[in-house]
């Protein structure tokens, strides 16, 4: 079964990337679709005042949870009205947000993680903010859309590497997976200088996909990934594992200035299965 999890937190930012999650469902024949959504009171909270000087008693933890499942099943009927044959599960975690997100995954198969983020200064709620750490952490795939991303067929897709690592960070089965019997145009991204064996052996490893070979020489690497995905028009980004910082900087930046919104793109952080 194939299935997405989509943590939320019901900022329109995480809206966003749940109706993009539904229209990825219905492109790629998805099975299942988990909202998850982390309502977390932490000891301090239970005890201590909040800044309107209330303490969360137990009619108010029990009007927030069945607020938030009233919210969830709202938030389901819109996503099967995108994709009437998609199944979606709603569940309500009392753990922390990354806790919760890491419970789904190893206790379900998740293809992949669906989450929305506005970058360092993201004002929206948890789950934006907390994009760039489930991206760091998460086993699984995680797919960050831009808070104004709309849908769009993925015909287009960037890979961005350092040519002279790529033996070691290309996460070969799982970029397979997602290119195997696709019509998806592919172009390779050198960040870093020209190395001919490095450059061969990607060749190699990457033949059947018959992907296009291009170099940024921009004195700033995210600037200059961030530009060729807007001049070529791609329709998504791959950034790879262990380069968490440049990962982070291209969301970022990606998101808050590389990009006007109605063109910025979602970034997938792949990784193998060891990873």
């Amino acid at each position: 079964m194939k299935t997405y999890l989509v943590p939320t937190d019901f900022s329109r930012t995480a809206k966003n990337a749940s109706l993009y999650a539904a229209e990825l469902s219905a492109a790629e024949h998805a099975d299942r679709i988990i909202l998850l959504n982390s309502y977390y009171i932490s000891v301090y909270e239970s005890i201590l005042p909040s800044p309107d000087l209330t303490i969360p008693t137990e009619q108010i933890v029990s009007d927030e949870i069945a607020s938030r499942l009233r919210q969830l099943e709202k938030l389901k009927e819109e996503l099967q009205l995108v994709n009437p044959d998609i199944e979606v599960e709603t569940h309500l975690s009392r753990l922390p947000v990354l806790r919760a997100i890491h419970e789904q995954i190893s206790t379900t198969d998740i293809e992949v993680v669906i989450i929305g983020s506005n970058g360092k200064n993201d004002d929206a709620g948890d789950i934006g903010r907390n994009a760039i750490a489930v991206s760091k952490t998460s086993p699984v795939p995680v797919l960050v859309v831009p808070p104004r991303n709309k849908w769009q067929n993925i015909k287009r897709v960037v890979l961005a590497c350092d040519f002279k690592k790529v033996k070691d960070i290309i996460p070969l089965n799982n970029l397979k997976r997602l290119l195997i019997e696709r019509d998806i145009e592919l172009w390779v991204l050198n960040i870093g200088r020209h190395h001919a064996e490095e450059e061969d052996a990607l060749k190699q490893m990457l033949s059947e996909f018959n992907p296009k070979y291009y170099y940024t020489e921009h004195t700033d690497v995210i600037t200059g990934i961030t530009s060729f995905v807007s001049k070529h028009k791609a329709d998504l980004l791959i950034a790879l594992p262990r380069k968490y910082s440049f990962f982070e900087g291209l969301v970022h930046t990606s998101i808050s200035q590389g990009l006007a919104a109605s063109s910025s793109v979602p970034v997938l952080l792949l990784k193998d299965e060891h990873n």
